[in-house]
């Protein structure tokens, strides 16, 4: 069996469902945010006359009229591509950490379904998450191995 530490989707279902929550989520809520700042400076512009920005490409040429929504706005799209795009990246490592304890369990439920032989205690790695599903796992095998229900290893 190969290391599934090394690839990135070790439960791919589980772990595409929370990178496309946890996506949705900051999507939602960097484009509410986008939309309200948009907004507010819209109105702001529309509301008070001659708080305009000038710029002067080169000396001689008449000066390039912005307002703060054309300032602002491709500042609110760049910040909304950095925001997805971090999603994505701690989401998947993240879902990685959780994805290897679980698909662990898993393995080991289903060898315990099969009535295979099993190891009478199970850990997890000091940094992994779900220690307190792992610590309730393994007692829940050390009860079964004192009922004589496990085929140990």
């Amino acid at each position: 069996m190969k290391n599934r530490r090394s690839q990135l989707l070790i439960e791919p279902h589980f772990q595409t469902r929370l990178i496309l929550r946890l996506g949705g989520w900051v999507l939602l809520s960097t484009l509410v945010t986008a939309l309200v700042t948009f907004g507010a400076l819209t109105w702001a512009d529309s509301k008070t006359a001659g708080d305009f920005f000038y710029v002067v490409q080169e000396t001689g040429t008449h000066p390039e009229i912005f307002t703060r929504t054309e300032i602002i706005l491709p500042s609110l799209l760049i910040s909304l591509a950095i925001n997805l795009t971090l999603t994505f990246i701690f989401s998947l490592l993240y879902s990685q950490r959780l994805a290897g304890p679980i698909h662990r369990l898993i393995t080991e439920m289903v060898k315990i379904e099969r009535g295979d032989k099993i190891k009478t205690s199970f850990h997890l790695r000091d940094s992994d998450e779900l220690q307190d599903i792992a610590t309730a796992f393994d007692a829940m095998l050390k009860r079964l191995d004192e009922k004589g229900v496990l085929k140990k290893k």
